[in-house]
C-alpha cells in the first residue's frame, strides 16, 4: 500500500529538506553562524510547509467489524503490553549523575481495569478477536513478565557486585581500560546501566584529569573514545542500547560467577548485559538518556525489532552464494543464479533481475524497522517537552524539531545514511585476476563437491565476467529504480521519504490529539507508540508502507473502543 506520492512542488520541498538536514547534521568546524541560522530557519519553514502532506485523521468512532483485523490485533496487543511500559523504562532510576529530564519523565497512567485478570478476555471480546487470540496473549505477557524479572534480576546483581566501585564495574564490563573514577557516573534504572563518562573530542573533557594518565594510558583511553563514535553494522546486535559492551570485552569468570549466584546461564547474563549496559558522554547525557531509557528498551520485549536488527547486523557482508531473496515465485538464493555449462558459466537474467529487486526489498525492510524503531524512540522522548514545556531546555537535542514529537531531520539523515549502507553488497564488487571473491571461493567449492573440474583458468576467468555482469544488471535495476534522490522520475527512495512525512505527519497530530487524551486515565501517548511498534512487528517492508494510513485512519476509532470494551467491563463487575 503506497501514500498518494507527492507533488512536484512538495518533492522540491522535500528535496531541498534532505540537502538542509545534511548540512545542518554535518556542520564544519568553521562553519558561517549566520548561514546556519538561515538554512535551520529554511528548514523549519518547509516543514511548516509540509504539514499538509498528511491524511485526515478518523475522529469518530466506528464499527468494530470495520476495522481490520489486523490493526484490531496489534491494537489489544499494544494495550496489554503497554501495563508493561514503565517497568521497562526508568520509572524508578539511580544514580551518581543528576538528572533534570529522568526525574520529572512520566509514563501514561495505567487503569486497574487493564491491569486486571479479566482484561484479556474482556479486550478479545470487545475487539471480536477470533477464540485462540486469548490464550496466545495470555502467553505473551507471561513472557514478557518473565523477562522483566530476569533482567531485574542480572541488574540488581551486577550494581549488588560492584559495591559502588565504579571503575571495577567499569572494567568487568568494557575491559582495562584505564578511564578514571572520576571521570565516570552510573546511571542505572531496574533494566539498564549507563554509564557517563566525561569526555569530549577524544579525550577527558578534565585537562588535569587528562594530563595525570602516563602517554600510554592516553592512548588507550582515547582509542576506546574514539571507537565509541564508530559505526558498524555489529553494533545492530547489541540492540536496542547499540551500545560497547560485547562478549569480547566482558569479563567472563564474573559473568559465570553472577550467573551462578542467579541459577542462570552465564550465556544468558551475558546477552542480558550486552543489551542494556550502555555509554554516554557526561556533557550530552540529557541528550541520550531519556531516549535510550524511555524510547529504545521498551522495543526489546514489546516488538519484534530485535529479530531483524539480527538480520541487519549482517547487512554490510559481502554477497555470499547462500544469500537467499524471497521472491513471489518462492526462495531463490544466489548461487541459483549462475548456469555452468562446460568452462563457461552464464547469468540467468531473469533470474538475476527477481533476486535483486526482492533483496533489495528484504534490506529495505530492515532499514523500515530501524526507521520505525528511532521514530517511536523520538516520540518517546518527546513527552518530556509536551509535560514539561517551561522545561524544555534541559532536553539537550541535536534536532530543529524538539517541539514536535517526531524529527523531520532526524528521520532524513537516518534514511540518507541507511539507505546505500543497507544495498552496497548489492552494488559493490571487487573482481581482481589475482584473488578471489567469497561469492567466487564458494561457488567453486560448491561446483568442485559436485564433482565438477573448476581449476581451469577459462571456468574462473568466466564466473569473474559472470559476476560483473551480475553486478551490471544490478545496478541498471537500481539506477531505474532505487537511486536515492527525489529529483526525476519518482523512484522507491522519494516514496520512502513521502511515506515518512505522511508517518511523521499523523503521529504528530495524533499524539498532540486533545480530544482522545480527554479521559486522562487511560493511556495515549504511550499506547500510540507501543502500537506502532506491535503493528509494525512482522513484515516490516509491507507495514511501513501501511502504518500511516492505519495510524490516520484506525489509531482513535481503535482508543475509542478500548474505552468502551473497560467501561462495560466495569459495569459487568
Amino acid at each position: 500500500m503506497y501514500s498518494p506520492p507527492p507533488s512536484q512542488a512538495q518533492r522540491q520541498l522535500l528535496a531541498e529538506a534532505l540537502q538542509l538536514s545534511r548540512y545542518l547534521l554535518n556542520l564544519p568546524a568553521d562553519a558561517d553562524g549566520n548561514l546556519v541560522q538561515q538554512r535551520q530557519q529554511r528548514l523549519r519553514q518547509i516543514q511548516e510547509g509540509l504539514k499538509a502532506h498528511a491524511h485526515p485523521i478518523q475522529r469518530q468512532p466506528l464499527a468494530v467489524e470495520s476495522i481490520p483485523l489486523e490493526v484490531r490485533l496489534a491494537f489489544v496487543q499494544a494495550a496489554l503490553r503497554v501495563t508493561r511500559y514503565q517497568h521497562l523504562g526508568g520509572n524508578t532510576w539511580k544514580g551518581t549523575l543528576v538528572s533534570p529530564t529522568l526525574s520529572q519523565y512520566k509514563p501514561d497512567p495505567i487503569p486497574a481495569s487493564l491491569r486486571s485478570e479479566q482484561a484479556v478476555e474482556q479486550l478479545c471480546q470487545g475487539f471480536a478477536l477470533p477464540p485462540e487470540t486469548e490464550v496466545e496473549l495470555r502467553t505473551m505477557l507471561q513472557t514478557v513478565d518473565h523477562y522483566i524479572q530476569q533482567q531485574q534480576q542480572v541488574i540488581q546483581a551486577v550494581m549488588a557486585a560492584a559495591e559502588g566501585d565504579k571503575t571495577a564495574l567499569f572494567h568487568h564490563l568494557f575491559g582495562t581500560v584505564p578511564v578514571p573514577a572520576a571521570a565516570i557516573d552510573c546511571v542505572w534504572t531496574d533494566m539498564q546501566l549507563f554509564f557517563c563518562v566525561d569526555y569530549q573530542d577524544g579525550q577527558l573533557a578534565d585537562p588535569e584529569l587528562w594530563q595525570s594518565l602516563s602517554e600510554q594510558e592516553r592512548s588507550q583511553v582515547q582509542a576506546f573514545l574514539q571507537s565509541l563514535k564508530q559505526f558498524t553494522f555489529e553494533l545492530f546486535q547489541r540492540f536496542p542500547v547499540f551500545g560497547p559492551c560485547t562478549p569480547q570485552h566482558l569479563d567472563h569468570t564474573w559473568c559465570a560467577q553472577l550467573a551462578n549466584a542467579l541459577g542462570m546461564d552465564t550465556t544468558a547474563v551475558i546477552r542480558a548485559l550486552t543489551r542494556s549496559v550502555g555509554i554516554v558522554p557526561t556533557q550530552k547525557a540529557e541528550a541520550f538518556l531519556l531516549h535510550d531509557i524511555w524510547g529504545h528498551h521498551w522495543q526489546l520485549m514489546l516488538t519484534q525489532f530485535e529479530s531483524d536488527y539480527a538480520i541487519l547486523m549482517t547487512c554490510d557482508e559481502p554477497l555470499r552464494a547462500g544469500e537467499t531473496a524471497y521472491t513471489e515465485a518462492g526462495p531463490l538464493t544466489c548461487r541459483e543464479l549462475f548456469l555452468l555449462e562446460g568452462n563457461q558459466i552464464q547469468v540467468d537474467e531473469e533470474r538475476a533481475y527477481l533476486f535483486f529487486h526482492a533483496e533489495v526489498q528484504q534490506r529495505l525492510g530492515l532499514m523500515f524497522t530501524h526507521l520505525i524503531a528511532e521514530l517511536t524512540a523520538d516520540v518517546a522522548e518527546f513527552k518530556f517537552v509536551w509535560d514539561h514545556p517551561q522545561a524544555a531546555d534541559l532536553l539537550l537535542s541535536s534536532s530543529l524539531f524538539k517541539s514536535q514529537p517526531a524529527k523531520l531531520d532526524l528521520t532524513l539523515a537516518d534514511v540518507d545514511f541507511l539507505f546505500l549502507k543497507v544495498l552496497r553488497p548489492l552494488l559493490e564488487v571487487r573482481l581482481s585476476v589475482f584473488e578471489d571473491t567469497l561469492l567466487e571461493t564458494e561457488l567453486l567449492g560448491e561446483w568442485a563437491q559436485a564433482g565438477y573440474e573448476v581449476h581451469s583458468l577459462e571456468l574462473r576467468t568466466s564466473l569473474k565476467q559472470a559476476i560483473a555482469h551480475l553486478y551490471q544488471i544490478f545496478l541498471q535495476e537500481y539506477n531505474c529504480t532505487y537511486l536515492p534522490t527525489m529529483t526525476g522520475e519518482t523512484g522507491m527512495f522519494t516514496q520512502i521519504v513521502s511515506n515518512l512525512l505522511y508517518l511523521q505527519n499523523a503521529m504528530n497530530s495524533l499524539y498532540t490529539d486533545f480530544i482522545a487524551q480527554s479521559n486522562p486515565a487511560l493511556p495515549f501517548q504511550d499506547l500510540l507508540i507501543v502500537f506502532t511498534g506491535c503493528y509494525c512487528s512482522s513484515d516490516s517492508f509491507a507495514e511501513f508502507w501501511a502504518i500511516d494510513d492505519v495510524l490516520a485512519g484506525y489509531f482513535l476509532p481503535c482508543w475509542y473502543q478500548l474505552e468502551r470494551s473497560l467501561e462495560s467491563s466495569k459495569s459487568e463487575h
